[in-house]
């Protein structure tokens, strides 16, 4: 097995969290994206909130003899090898998020409105445009665990890079019912 770094990341709702424990039970090595902030001192507190200056997550690096996961919606900050990229249909999305304590409906319709417009790809095309890719649609709660497996620990050489992917990755505007969801 490699030590190669794959980020975890997606809108939150997507399922990353759910994906890194089933990921954890396969003994793949999995980090919370807030321990890797606190390595790098890139956890600033404000307003009863702890924010990740993603400026700072570039200067953390993986020591490990085996591959190694970063769970978290900026897990793309950090120097990583490739990319998961967890998306969820808008409308599951909104469900998804109001059932979560603390998001309100302004915070539920900023993350619905970021997964519907596919935001997490302009970051990717801008931080690692050449870094292999794998978008993954979580609305149906049906992971493919081992495909997933595969692509930390295999080679990579026949995944699309993040610039080739963009224009063939989910695209939850010409869906009939995504913009409904805002």
């Amino acid at each position: 097995m490699s030590s190669k770094v794959v980020a975890l990341t997606g809108s939150p709702g997507t399922g990353k969290s759910t994906l890194a424990r089933l990921l954890a039970e396969q003994d793949i090595h999995v980090l919370r994206l807030e321990d890797v902030a606190r390595s790098v001192n890139g956890i600033h507190a404000s307003a009863d909130l702890n924010e990740v200056e993603t400026n700072k997550l570039s200067h953390w690096n993986w020591n490990g003899n085996r591959p190694c996961v970063i769970d978290g919606h900026l897990s793309h900050y950090c120097n990583v090898d490739c990319v998961i990229v967890l998306r969820c249909h808008p409308s599951e999305l909104r469900i998804r998020l109001e059932q979560r304590p603390g998001y309100g409906p302004d915070k539920v319709a900023s993350n619905v409105e970021w997964e519907l417009l596919g935001g997490v790809w302009s970051e990717l095309a801008h931080l690692h445009p050449s870094h292999k890719v794998l978008e993954l649609d979580t609305t149906e709660h049906n992971l493919d665990i081992e495909r997933v497996i595969q692509f930390i620990i295999g080679d990579n050489t026949t995944d699309a890079s993040i610039e080739d992917s963009i224009l063939a990755s989910i695209d939850w505007i010409s869906a009939e019912d995504a913009t409904e969801s805002i």
